[in-house]
């Protein structure tokens, strides 16, 4: 495994948000790793410019993860790192341990280390950082591969005759390790079985070859690898264990999965069969230890994990009402003897031409007619529990129903006002006898407006025929999309349109507001064909009582609860229903 640990500084600390910046590697100063002394230089080691993934852990225990990188740049000192400690026991433990000073000091995790020289080369990949206590790693099992010397390192004798120095130490699974430093420029490492005996000099003339560390031997070009993959107390060949008692579970040593998860990853041919076989069925006796199955941790429907309650979920918006504000919509002043008006008939022209000189002026009668405005009352009423205004967490679910109330007061009033207008428009006494067949649209530059295009206009020039001024118009389903896909060449000239997808509305000559309605109001017209209705604002007048239902509570003592009802009044007073023109075609 061609990876190494550098020592490096301090950590400056944040404790607002547990975040953390220090120098990581340092270049030009000898840094101390688990291969020993040497130096970086800027562009020995490739800085990722994705810092996803890359941890940051205690004392190069990588499954020990309490934190992350955030940021990675370079300055002429080193290469300096930022990192976020997580929001979790562990992560919160490090970052006080930092502040503290028992473990603040940085050491870097680098992958692809070659040493030439006493000098690291390019090439380096840095990986991962730790926080550590003691800044000497003559323990760590992470090792470095060694470049192949130039062919003049060993030109003098005194080169070939340099001292060989041999250091000991025992690792972290109690492995006893001999590192044997020759010529200064090869470093050998070994694990001892026994008590170690004398190391004699390593030949110069072997060390020109790239030696290749790992965690247990080292393997030259050409030479068969040493059995011994791992330290024997990682291997599934270990001393088996007593068997646990019954009903207790097994303990798994986390070392030992992880070298032979390396073992079974491992194409090397002197790995047996019997050495493979040992390790798999290791990893097959862990636990599985699932989530909420029969047999896991915790079983389905267990009720012990609870998902999170995020409360009242989205509905969609408020209604809005569509038809009452097309007419003259007022609050207040409803009679509860109800409103009533009169209408002068002028019948045929009153005014004629007269002769003078003492001729007879001309004469006539007029008539009037009287006209009345209906009420139509609206309510809802219940018996609330009182529990629901009286303990925590009942009042924002019958705040929602309540809301829901006055929404459906709103629709209801909002489509009974459609129905009003459609009524109006389509009869006087008999059904649909005010109803008027669509024109004949002239050709112009060889475009024909047809369909709602043209019945939108006709009822256009009707209502100002009849000494009035549009201001709206309702269609139909069909004339609704026969406009929204009017080629804009199909527009004439002198009229100007505008028409938003998924909005339901258009306008015209920005005076007249068009409104999408649902077929079924359209009672007794051909839903496939396009079906217009065009009037003025003063056609009708709507009146409610206020800007919102009334709402009167009572306490119901003798059953404990809170008697609650919604009241509304819709006045309805049709003024001029010349003012209202439909323009469109009967059901077969």
């Amino acid at each position: 495994m061609d990876t190494v640990i550098i020592d490096a500084g301090t950590l400056e600390l944040n404790a607002e948000d547990m975040t953390a910046t220090g120098l990581l590697i340092p270049y030009g100063v000898p840094a101390r790793s688990n291969l020993g002394t040497f130096t970086f230089a800027a562009g020995d080691v490739t800085i990722p410019t994705d810092v996803t993934g890359m941890s940051l852990n205690v004392e190069h225990a990588r499954e020990n993860v309490v934190g992350g990188f955030t940021k990675l740049w370079e300055q002429p000192e080193g290469t300096f790192a930022s990192f976020k400690f997580a929001s979790t026991d562990a992560g919160r433990q490090a970052f006080a341990d930092a502040q503290s000073g028992k473990r603040k000091n940085l050491s870097a995790e680098v992958a692809h280390v070659r040493i030439r020289d006493g000098k690291a080369m390019p090439g380096a990949v840095l990986f991962a950082g730790s926080v550590v206590e003691h800044p000497a790693f003559e323990g760590a099992t992470l090792l470095a591969a060694l470049d192949t010397p130039s062919s003049d390192a060993y030109d003098s004798p005194e080169a070939a005759s340099s001292s060989t120095y041999v250091t000991e130490f025992t690792d972290d699974q109690g492995v006893r390790w001999r590192r044997i430093e020759a010529n200064t420029n090869t470093t050998t490492v070994e694990r001892i079985e026994e008590p170690p005996a004398e190391a004699p000099a390593e030949d110069p003339t072997e060390q020109e070859k790239e030696t290749i560390m790992t965690a247990s031997a080292v393997t030259e070009p050409g030479q068969q690898a040493p059995a011994a993959v791992v330290p024997s107390t990682l291997l599934a060949s270990a001393p088996t264990a007593p068997a646990p008692e019954a009903g207790k579970p097994t303990e798994v040593d986390l070392g030992t999965v992880f070298a032979s998860m390396a073992l079974l990853k491992s194409q090397r041919p002197d790995v047996s069969r019997d050495q493979r076989a040992e390790a798999e069925t290791l990893l097959a006796a862990l636990s599985d230890i699932k989530a909420e199955a029969a047999g896991g941790l915790t079983t389905a429907g267990s009720g012990i994990t609870q998902p999170a309650w995020v409360g009242r979920l989205w509905q969609g918006r408020r209604y809005q009402r569509k038809y009452l504000d097309l007419l003259t919509h007022l609050y207040g002043g409803i009679q509860l003897g109800g409103r009533k008006g009169f209408k002068l008939d002028q019948g045929t022209a009153l005014v004629t031409k007269w002769a003078g000189n003492k001729a007879a002026i001309g004469s006539g009668t007029a008539s009037t007619s009287l006209a009345s405005a209906t009420v139509q009352p609206y309510g809802y009423a219940a018996d609330v529990a009182r529990e629901w205004f009286d303990l925590e967490g009942g009042a924002e679910v019958i705040q929602a129903f309540f809301e829901g109330v006055t929404d459906s007061y709103a629709k209801v009033t909002d489509l009974d006002a459609l129905t009003a207008i459609l009524t109006a428009a389509t009869k006087t006494a008999a059904a649909n006898d005010r109803l008027v067949a669509p024109g004949t649209f002239p050709s112009v530059d060889g475009h024909d407006y047809t369909g709602a295009m043209g019945m939108v206009i006709q009822g256009i020039e009707a209502i100002y025929d009849a000494d009035d001024e549009a201001s709206f118009s309702i269609v139909n389903g069909t004339a609704w999309k026969q406009l929204l896909y009017t080629a804009k060449d199909l527009v004439p000239e002198y009229v100007s349109f505008a028409i938003g997808a998924g909005r339901g509305e258009a306008d015209a000559d920005g005076k007249v507001r068009i409104v999408k309605a649902p077929d079924a109001y359209f009672a007794g017209l051909d839903a496939a064909a396009p079906q217009v209705v065009v009037g003025a604002s003063a056609a009708i007048e709507f009146r409610e009582q206020g800007t919102t239902p009334i709402q009167i509570d009572a306490v119901d003592i003798a059953k404990g609860g809170i008697d609650r009802a919604v009241i509304g009044y819709l006045e309805t007073f049709i003024v001029r229903p010349e003012s209202l023109v439909a323009i469109g075609t009967k059901s077969a």
